[in-house]
């Protein structure tokens, strides 16, 4: 059956799906600026690459006036324990040159793009279903120490807004 205009109207527009976890709830520009010493500004955004729902939000924090290796980008998933645990090892996987080691969360690994100029940290928590993957350009980041120092503040916050389990 079709809608008459008048009714469809008159329907409320479907909400964009909220996801259970904002990145931007667990991640903001103040915590990279504390944490890298960065004193300019950044445009917060989507990163596009998968559209938020329920269980993946992303942050792109575009530095601004700068190049990309300052920009810091974040992917949140809240997945089943299950899921979440393969979303892990599946990124694990494809992370460039990563090493697990474990020092954040249940497993976390760093990583490095093969021209250094990216360091990334993934990470789970498996009990609340969390896998975390963060990217930060080596002019904000200037070592995976600081990448890691971010994952860190990232836990902190994913605690705050899930409750510790």
């Amino acid at each position: 059956p079709r809608t008459s205009p008048e009714v469809a109207k008159s329907l409320p527009e479907a909400e964009p799906a909220q996801p259970t976890l904002a990145a931007e709830k667990v991640l903001s520009a103040e915590d990279v600026k504390a944490t890298t010493g960065f004193e300019g500004s950044f445009e917060a955004r989507k990163l596009g690459d998968e559209p938020t729902s329920t269980t993946y939000d992303s942050l792109h924090l575009r530095a601004r006036n700068q190049p990309e290796s300052f920009d810091v980008a974040l992917r949140v998933w809240v997945l089943d324990v299950v899921e979440a645990q393969k979303h892990y090892g599946r990124l694990l996987a494809e992370l460039p040159n990563g090493r697990e080691r474990n020092e954040i969360g249940d497993r976390s690994a760093r990583a490095v793009s093969d021209a250094k100029d990216i360091f990334g940290l993934a990470f789970l928590d498996g009990k609340k279903g969390v896998v975390v993957l963060l990217t930060c350009g080596a002019s904000q980041c200037r070592s995976q120490d600081t990448a890691v120092a971010l994952g860190r503040l990232i836990m902190e916050h994913i605690d705050v807004q899930l409750g510790s389990k």
